[in-house]
């Protein structure tokens, strides 16, 4: 599969590369700004002497998807993109004694992505392009134990290659790219498995290969639902602690004869795909629906350093194995509005 998917995504790009673009696509202008911004809240709560067992609950989830594009002359494009997404479940738990109490809220939802492309538009089948991106959370509660880290991990991705534009207008967009890029990933690790302290060390790795992604958006239903959707796929060609996947490999087998080798995951192609739905009920209210798949076998995120405690880094490395993809899906009944 490996071997096909940077031609399969070259033929892509090139089906219909004599597509005619939009007339005046390339028009220098002013920056063009929109955002949508979002509530999503629900409540219920109930006495200590309600019948039935019920239990109450609060839901909230603020979120932000801003665009800022410019055509500054007729052969550079500059497009920014921010998505901002947090939110938090609080549940009523019925004590011993039949009193209802409220829980500490969890974290359901939390969203840090960023993009910034420049395409320069020279009027051919494609169009040469430099990006960077930046994907976080404001909150990880990944860790077991239950410590948490702010902005964690950090991952940032710098790429170039080319990409093209098969329809573009005020209200649509659908554009592929093809390139190469670099991914360093920034963290810091838990040197404590017990989670007794707070002990942590700083990390990085790096890796880079051939990347493949596409970018939609379109009204549909005479404009009042808007959808946007992104398909990414990363393979990788070389990862900066490939060594030390192999070191732990070594001390595993070493331990545990049974031990699958993981040496090679990180190579294994990722894949993100995000669907996002906006239906404007009225100015104010929407209903939103997203859903976002994730093939990732081998979180390069991971601190693999050989050095840890074995316990630590084998704790560290099979958290971070993922053989099957993730799936998240949100539909909410939203307040919200939409600058256009």
């Amino acid at each position: 599969m490996k071997s096909l998917a940077v031609p399969v995504s070259l033929a892509l790009l090139l089906s219909v590369s004599g597509a005619a673009r939009a007339a005046d696509e390339t028009q220098p202008g002013p920056w063009q700004y929109s955002a949508i911004l979002g509530l999503n809240l629900s409540q219920s709560a109930f006495s200590d002497n309600w019948a039935g067992g019920d239990e109450g609950s609060i839901n909230w989830v603020v979120k932000a998807d801003v665009t800022a594009e410019r055509q500054f002359n007729p052969t550079l494009n500059w497009k920014n993109v921010l998505a901002l997404a947090y939110g938090q479940t609080a549940k009523q738990t019925t004590g011993s004694t039949g009193e209802k109490n409220w829980d500490v809220p969890d974290k359901t939802t939390d969203l840090i992505q960023f993009e910034s492309l420049a395409r320069f538009t020279l009027h051919k089948w494609a169009d040469p392009y430099l990006g960077f991106r930046l994907d976080s959370q404001f909150l990880d509660k990944s860790d077991p134990s239950g410590r948490e880290l702010m902005f964690h991990p950090l991952r940032l991705k710098e790429s170039g290659g080319v990409a093209h534009v098969f329809e573009k207008t005020e209200t649509t967009e659908l554009i592929s790219r093809i390139g190469f890029g670099f991914r360093q990933n920034i963290g810091r690790a838990f040197t404590d498995s017990t989670g007794l302290t707070d002990d942590s060390n700083g990390f990085s790795t790096t890796d880079g290969g051939f990347e493949f992604q596409t970018n939609a958006t379109y009204p549909l239903a005479g404009g009042r639902i808007q959808y946007k959707g992104e398909i990414l796929v990363f393979w990788p060609l070389f990862f900066s602690a490939k060594s030390d996947l192999e070191e732990y490999d070594a001390l595993a087998l070493a331990m545990d004869p049974t031990h699958e080798e993981v040496a090679d995951f990180w190579k294994t192609p990722d894949i993100n795909l995000q669907n996002g739905f906006d239906a404007k009920v009225t100015e104010w209210l929407s209903v939103n629906l997203y859903t976002q798949l994730i093939y990732d076998k081998f979180d390069a995120a991971t601190d693999v350093d050989p050095d840890l405690p074995f316990g630590v880094l084998d704790e560290a490395v099979q958290s971070a194995v993922r053989k099957s993809g993730q799936f998240k899906q949100t539909l909410a009944l939203a307040l919200s509005y939409r600058f256009l």
